[in-house]
């Protein structure tokens, strides 16, 4: 069964365009169906989280959900892999959003019941692309040590 193993915990650590940047204080671990693995996100990640254009309903509709999804998905989104057991799986995009979309759903705490996940879903589908193949020039910027020490995978 799909699930996450700890809670999200963060800090707000700075606000770029237009949006608030967060920094994880904790590990997050997401145990996949998916991919019959469980997903490492060490703290210390910066992430947007789930940043939703700032569209009045769009922000009504789905703004603040699926916090802890939103860090598995950014951690992805950045690097283009996950850990698992302290090794690389290399991700595509198709595969990231699936992972997003099961973790919506399995997450209790998320906000997002089948609809909102499925629109979310979407969401990662139609605006990612162009964030998905910005991964070398954003991951640099974001976790700068990461990307030096760990790379970036298919950027």
């Amino acid at each position: 069964m799909s699930q996450f193993l700890d809670y999200f915990e963060g800090r707000q650590i700075d606000w770029r365009d237009g949006r608030p940047v967060w920094w994880t204080l904790v590990p997050i671990r997401y145990q996949s169906d998916l991919l019959d693995a469980t997903v490492a996100i060490p703290a210390e990640l910066v992430s947007a989280l789930a940043s939703v254009p700032r569209l009045p309903l769009l922000w009504l509709a789905v703004g603040g959900r699926g916090i802890r999804s939103a860090v598995v998905h950014d951690f992805a989104y950045q690097f283009g892999y996950w850990l698992l057991n302290g090794d690389r799986l290399p991700v595509d995009r198709a595969r990231a959003d699936a992972v997003f979309y099961e973790s919506l759903l399995a997450d209790p705490l998320s906000g997002a019941g089948r609809a909102r996940a499925y629109e979310m879903w979407a969401g990662v589908r139609v605006g990612g692309r162009g964030v998905w193949h910005d991964r070398a020039a954003r991951s640099p910027v974001l976790n700068p040590e990461w990307t030096r020490d760990w790379g970036v995978i298919g950027a």
